[in-house]
Protein backbone atom coordinates (compact mmCIF):
# COMPACT_ATOMS: atom_id res chain seq x y z
CA UNK A 1 0.00 0.00 0.00
CA UNK A 2 1.32 3.69 -0.97
CA UNK A 3 1.97 6.00 1.75
CA UNK A 4 1.10 9.15 0.12
CA UNK A 5 2.35 11.36 2.84
CA UNK A 6 6.19 9.70 2.15
CA UNK A 7 7.13 8.62 -1.40
CA UNK A 8 9.32 6.64 -1.88
CA UNK A 9 11.09 8.23 -4.65
CA UNK A 10 13.79 5.38 -5.14
CA UNK A 11 10.72 3.23 -6.01
CA UNK A 12 10.06 3.10 -10.09
CA UNK A 13 6.32 2.23 -9.15
CA UNK A 14 5.70 4.82 -6.23
CA UNK A 15 7.72 7.59 -8.43
CA UNK A 16 5.16 6.83 -11.00
CA UNK A 17 2.57 7.71 -9.25
CA UNK A 18 -0.06 10.60 -10.80
CA UNK A 19 0.48 13.31 -8.55
CA UNK A 20 -3.09 14.82 -9.27
CA UNK A 21 -5.86 12.42 -10.15
CA UNK A 22 -7.39 12.09 -13.69
CA UNK A 23 -10.98 13.40 -14.22
CA UNK A 24 -13.06 12.23 -17.54
CA UNK A 25 -16.59 12.60 -18.47
CA UNK A 26 -17.39 9.16 -17.41
CA UNK A 27 -16.86 10.15 -13.98
CA UNK A 28 -18.53 13.30 -14.43
CA UNK A 29 -21.49 11.96 -15.75
CA UNK A 30 -21.22 9.20 -13.02
CA UNK A 31 -20.76 11.95 -10.26
CA UNK A 32 -24.06 14.19 -11.70
CA UNK A 33 -26.30 11.61 -11.94
CA UNK A 34 -25.67 10.45 -8.17
CA UNK A 35 -25.79 13.77 -6.96
CA UNK A 36 -28.03 15.99 -8.68
CA UNK A 37 -31.63 15.17 -8.97
CA UNK A 38 -32.66 14.71 -12.83
CA UNK A 39 -34.91 17.88 -12.57
CA UNK A 40 -32.25 19.76 -11.35
CA UNK A 41 -29.85 19.10 -14.43
CA UNK A 42 -28.84 22.06 -15.43
CA UNK A 43 -25.54 23.70 -17.13
CA UNK A 44 -25.17 25.38 -13.59
CA UNK A 45 -25.45 22.21 -11.50
CA UNK A 46 -23.09 20.07 -13.86
CA UNK A 47 -20.52 22.87 -13.77
CA UNK A 48 -20.78 23.11 -10.15
CA UNK A 49 -20.25 19.49 -9.50
CA UNK A 50 -17.49 19.26 -11.83
CA UNK A 51 -15.48 22.33 -10.52
CA UNK A 52 -16.17 20.92 -6.52
CA UNK A 53 -14.75 17.63 -7.47
CA UNK A 54 -11.62 19.17 -9.67
CA UNK A 55 -11.65 21.62 -6.94
CA UNK A 56 -10.95 18.51 -4.18
CA UNK A 57 -8.60 16.94 -6.58
CA UNK A 58 -6.20 20.01 -6.63
CA UNK A 59 -6.81 20.21 -3.36
CA UNK A 60 -5.36 16.45 -2.70
CA UNK A 61 -2.68 17.17 -4.92
CA UNK A 62 -1.35 20.18 -3.02
CA UNK A 63 -1.39 18.10 0.12
CA UNK A 64 0.21 15.27 -1.18
CA UNK A 65 3.23 17.57 -2.78
CA UNK A 66 3.62 19.57 0.71
CA UNK A 67 3.80 16.31 2.22
CA UNK A 68 6.62 15.04 -0.24
CA UNK A 69 8.41 18.04 -0.66
CA UNK A 70 11.50 17.06 1.88
CA UNK A 71 11.51 13.91 -0.34
CA UNK A 72 11.33 15.75 -3.87
CA UNK A 73 14.02 18.08 -2.66
CA UNK A 74 16.67 15.43 -1.50
CA UNK A 75 16.25 12.96 -4.28
CA UNK A 76 16.33 16.14 -6.90
CA UNK A 77 19.39 16.85 -5.08
CA UNK A 78 21.00 13.75 -5.62
CA UNK A 79 20.15 13.40 -9.19
CA UNK A 80 21.68 16.51 -10.42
Amino acid sequence: MTDWYNIDLESPRERDLDLLDSYNFETLLLEVACNIPDNKITRETVKKQAMESIRQKYETAIEILNANLDNLTTYAKKES
